[in-house]
């Protein structure tokens, strides 16, 4: 039994250790100014829960989801490609897609050049957390 408690406890460590050492690069963002920041990508984009698809997709429900994988929307043959991959939109992959789209998915209709600041981004991340209806 103590063999089995010792060996929880190390896991343990072990999981809290590389959950630190692992931390992603968009983490510490402001919510409220994301919202702010938010507003370059309003023209094109909803984010609340039925909102409508504009020239980009609604991006409620986006994190976790496959890329090109909301249902309704036409998304261009390279987001198409890149979602062939499996990849997922998560903090990490949007994290980079922000920061220059064209690099991330080298076709897509985005035409939007992306946010350079890296806190626009973090920011940008956090606000998108809660106003897509992310659930951790």
């Amino acid at each position: 039994m103590k063999s089995l408690l010792k060996s929880a406890a190390v896991l343990a460590i072990a999981v809290s250790v590389s959950g630190v050492a692992l931390a992603s690069e968009w983490e510490g963002g402001d919510a409220t100014k994301g919202a702010k920041v938010f507003k370059k990508c309003q023209a094109c984009h909803t984010v609340e829960e039925g909102g409508p698809d504009r020239v980009g997709p609604n991006l409620h429900n986006i994190m976790d989801r496959g890329i090109a994988k909301k249902e309704g929307y036409n998304y261009s043959a390279a987001m198409k490609k890149k979602g062939e991959t499996g990849a997922k939109w998560d903090e990490d992959t949007l994290f980079q897609y922000l920061e220059k789209p064209q690099a991330f998915v080298p076709g897509t209709n985005m035409s939007f050049p992306g946010l350079k600041k890296e806190e626009d981004r973090k920011d940008l991340l956090a606000y998108m957390e809660t106003a897509t209806g992310h659930k951790k």
